[in-house]
């Protein structure tokens, strides 16, 4: 099979990649917020990356918000991404000690109390404030940490990223079926498997209401916790006011009514952790990913009717 030759774009994306990598981390902590400021202001006003699809799912999650309202947030939602991810490729080369002064305040209590059961624990986040940053503090903290995630469309940005990802101990596990054996196994003793579970799942997803209308999940998340009969936990890693970040573990129940069946039951479980996340991103909605097409997939003609 013939490998697809690199282009021009490709090339550029990995270059622009390669320079933050190597120069973000030499810049202070106020230098690099300063630098983010000035960089989400460009965006928003002069390179205003998929803002048709911001406005379009800020509209659809608030509809009763102002015109006012959706250009100040789309403002400060580049502004964060900036942020964010600024401190994403910087983080990952930070000395523990500087890592830790990115960090505010850490709940971890409830982490505490399962990996104590020794069944392997399930952590659920979805891509709200910095969710990259809270898997590099869980891998310099000694745990055996793995993630499920999705190649990169570009391979030499996909190898940088998974390098920069990978290099204080996490664990990668492509996205795909093959990989979801091997996933299972991982998944024992005092191990953390972390999955991010609010990406449109198409036709085939598990549909839940999600910001007021009928939303594709996928059922991977919920799967592998009842397969695997271990603990479950939401996680957040937001920014504060003071441009540092609160990591927080939230227990999750697996129990549902007896009287449900397998299917009601993962269903009302995606329902409850989708729940949860959506009163964070009301209450924080310019740290929500909105570049997502996150409503894709057109929910079937019975949903629609029963939403009307």
């Amino acid at each position: 099979m013939s490998v697809p030759a690199i282009t021009l774009r490709e090339k550029i994306e990995y270059w622009a990649l390669f320079w933050l990598n190597r120069l973000l981390p030499r810049i202070s902590h106020g230098n690099r917020r300063q630098l983010a400021k000035i960089t989400g202001l460009i965006f928003a006003c002069i390179f205003p990356y998929r803002k048709r699809i911001i406005e379009g799912n800020l509209i659809r999650a608030f509809p009763d918000k102002s015109a006012t309202w959706y250009r100040k947030m789309i403002r400060r939602f580049y502004l964060n991404l900036a942020l964010v991810y600024f401190d994403i490729f910087s983080g990952y080369q930070f000395s523990t000690v500087r890592f830790n002064q990115m960090i505010d305040r850490v709940e971890a209590r409830a982490l505490e109390e399962a990996v104590r059961q020794r069944k392997g624990v399930v952590i659920i986040l979805f891509h709200l404030g910095n969710w990259e940053l809270i898997a590099d503090w869980l891998a310099r903290r000694g745990y055996q940490i793995a993630a499920v995630a999705a190649r990169l469309k570009n391979p030499l940005a996909d190898r940088l990223v998974t390098e920069i990802r990978t290099r204080n101990g996490l664990l990668i596990f492509p996205k795909g079926r093959r990989y979801t054996l091997p996933t299972m196994r991982f998944i024992r003793d005092d191990r953390l498997l972390y999955l991010i579970a609010d990406q449109n799942a198409g036709r085939k997803g598990e549909w839940v209401k999600f910001l007021n209308q009928w939303t594709s999940s996928f059922r991977g998340p919920i799967l592998f916790a009842l397969r695997k009969n271990c603990p479950v936990l939401l996680g957040s890693c937001l920014l504060n006011q003071r441009g540092r970040y609160h990591i927080r573990f939230q227990k999750f129940t697996l129990e549902t009514p007896e009287s449900m069946d397998e299917k009601s039951r993962i269903n009302h479980l995606i329902q409850e952790y989708t729940s949860y996340f959506e009163t964070l991103i009301v209450q924080h909605p310019e740290q929500y990913y909105w570049i997502h097409r996150r409503w894709k997939t057109r929910p079937p003609g019975a949903l629609l009717e029963e939403q009307r």
